[in-house]
């Protein structure tokens, strides 16, 4: 402690205002964290830029030390003496500070003069009171602190109780928007509101963390995220349309219609490779039922003409079709006189059902009325223009009738931009995506099973039908519920769906009806998708780690990530090795 008192005689009368008024801001945030964690304050990035003083450089590395000790600190009378000595600069650094104008920033400044004058008691205490309680006293309250002074009140203690009284804690409180919610709370509803969707967890975490180490204030985060807000809002009026000539593939990138004629120039050059043996097709599971319709496939179909035939042929082949499969055509009104060729199939296969509307109906409409007339337990979506492997209704269909705490089956896909190819020639060029297993975090980011899954029945009947409000994304709404109600997705390592990337499909413009939709199901999901834990105050999320004995956790981290894993190896460690005495732990061992 002798050099704590010769390092703030010496450097505290050397700083400049400026530097004093932050370093006692550093100071007043390490007191305010009481028992528990200290944020980090960005201190060693001040001194390493080498724009203050000596003099400053010393204070702040000290005040960062005792910020560490106190958080390691388990003795009250060591945690004491840290808190005198912080107090005892404070107050040296306050009067020094005290001239500082109210929206002058603390900015690094030349060494004091011999001349400049030091500020009067007079102007630290209007100073106190601008900074704690956001007024100027009157000259009565200003000769009753002199006073209070001259009967041997510390100048940190004035302070402090400027800082801790009534009209303190007021000013603090009006300075915080919505002051009774949590950070993670707060940025989830600005979210929503400034940007239009939900905050997924990774977004909540990033924020969250900024706000609790003062990096950003709550107006701050407001004005970054209009800042957002307007640069994409902005953007939307300068984007393309999209011409179908290149395309997103999830988990990929981008693919051009240019590398895909490079990728099949390549592909007529080389040498063809015998024929063998299909063993890389070799299912996991087989379908354990008995012939019957196990599997309807729901098809909506609207100007269809261009790919009726290729579809037919498509779906009828595929393996064990007749046994287990049904085939439900909804005729939304097209005007293409699709069902001349359909004729032709319901003739040889009476596992097809043909439905036509007499008025125009959306996709979805149009498969809550085919899944309403499915006589299958397990039901699929088979799109006009899109492409599957003989074995693919097989292969999903098996996985249901094998794993019965799995609701719903998906796969990876290929991608095509030429619909005249044959299976195996699209999957010779490679483009297949590389999806997740799905959880809430990634399946907020994007619809993994977006393309021709495999669902059971009855999830309609707990969860209800596709929600015909949506005219792009209501598939994405309803796996959004299922996962909500904790309903189990399984995915398929083997591509056996192909993609056609239609360029007379709908466009994927940023600003289409799918985009507003997306952000509309995020708005309405993300919140009851994100655990609690991540929202919840910092000590409350602490506390219920500590209540679930996980033992001693690092009091210095505020990431939740961190904690969580420390908390879990303890638990861990404390199972494997319980101490003796009735199963208590150690701390120390765990």
């Amino acid at each position: 402690m002798d050099y704590a008192k010769k390092l703030i005689a010496l450097a505290g009368s050397k700083v400049t205002r400026p530097e004093a008024a932050l370093i006692v801001g550093m100071i007043e945030r390490t007191l305010d964290a009481g028992d528990g964690p200290r944020a980090e304050q960005g201190i060693f990035q001040l001194v390493k830029s080498g724009r203050y003083s000596t003099a400053f450089n010393s204070l702040a590395l000290y005040v960062n030390r005792c910020s560490r000790e106190l958080s390691a600190c388990a003795s009250a009378t060591d945690r004491a003496s840290l808190v005198r000595s912080l107090l005892n600069l404070q107050g040296k650094l306050a009067i020094a500070a005290g001239s500082l104008p109210a929206d002058e920033p603390p900015v690094p400044a030349e060494a004091p003069t011999a001349t400049e004058a030091r500020p009067t008691i007079d102007e630290a205490i209007i100073r106190v009171y601008q900074l704690k309680v956001g007024r100027t006293p009157v000259a009565e309250e200003i000769e009753i602190w002199k006073n209070n002074f001259r009967n041997g009140l510390p100048f940190h203690e004035f302070f402090l109780q400027m800082a801790d009284g009534e009209e303190g804690r007021k000013l603090k409180q009006s300075r915080v928007i919505l002051p009774g919610v949590s950070d993670g709370e707060f940025v989830q509803t600005a979210f929503e509101l400034i940007l239009g969707r939900g905050a997924a967890a990774w977004e909540l975490e990033a924020w969250r963390m900024r706000l609790e180490q003062d990096k950003t204030t709550r107006a701050g985060v407001l004005a970054e995220l209009f800042g957002t807000a307007n640069s994409f809002f902005t953007s939307l009026a300068s984007q393309p349309q999209h011409d179908g000539l290149s395309c997103w593939i999830m988990g990929r990138g981008h693919v051009s219609v240019a590398e895909w004629q490079e990728k099949a120039r390549e592909l007529r050059s080389a040498q063809p490779k015998p024929a063998g043996p299909e063993n890389r097709y070799a299912n996991r599971f087989h379908i354990k039922s008995q012939p019957r319709v196990l599997v309807s496939a729901l098809a909506s179909m609207y100007r269809g003409a261009e790919f009726i035939e290729q579809f037919m042929d498509n779906i009828t082949s595929q393996d064990r079709f007749d046994d287990y499969c049904e085939l439900i055509i909804v005729d939304a009104d097209s005007p293409e006189n699709e069902y001349e060729t359909i004729k032709r199939y319901l003739a040889g296969h009476k596992n097809i059902n043909y439905i036509r509307c007499n008025y125009r109906i959306g996709i979805y409409d149009a498969w809550n009325v085919a899944a309403k007339a499915a006589r299958g337990e397990y039901l699929t979506n088979a799109n006009m223009d899109d492409l599957r492997r003989h074995d693919s209704f097989e292969l999903q269909a098996a996985v249901l009738d094998n794993l019965p705490f799995v609701d719903v089956v998906y796969q990876d896909l290929y991608y095509t931009f030429d619909p005249r190819l044959t299976f195996a020639e699209i999957a010779a060029f490679g483009f297949q995506t590389a999806l997740p297993v799905i959880t809430p975090h990634n399946l907020i980011k994007f619809n993994s099973p977006h393309n021709a899954p495999m669902w059971r029945k009855r999830l309609h009947e707990e969860l209800g039908y596709f929600d015909v409000h949506y005219k792009s994304a209501g598939d994405y709404e309803f796996w959004m519920r299922c996962l909500a109600a904790g309903k189990k997705f399984y995915k398929i390592n083997d591509a056996h769906v192909v993609y056609y990337q239609n360029p007379k499909g709908i466009s994927t413009r940023p600003d289409t009806r799918g985009v507003a939709e997306s952000m509309e199901i995020h708005k309405t999901w993300c919140r009851q998708l994100i655990p609690r834990d991540v929202v919840m105050p910092h000590d409350q999320f602490v506390g219920k780690l500590a209540s679930a004995g996980c033992g001693f956790l690092d009091g210095v981290t505020r990431n939740r990530y961190v904690l969580a894993q420390q908390a879990l190896r303890n638990a861990a460690r404390c199972r494997k090795f319980p101490s003796a005495e009735g199963g208590s732990h150690d701390q120390a061992a765990c």
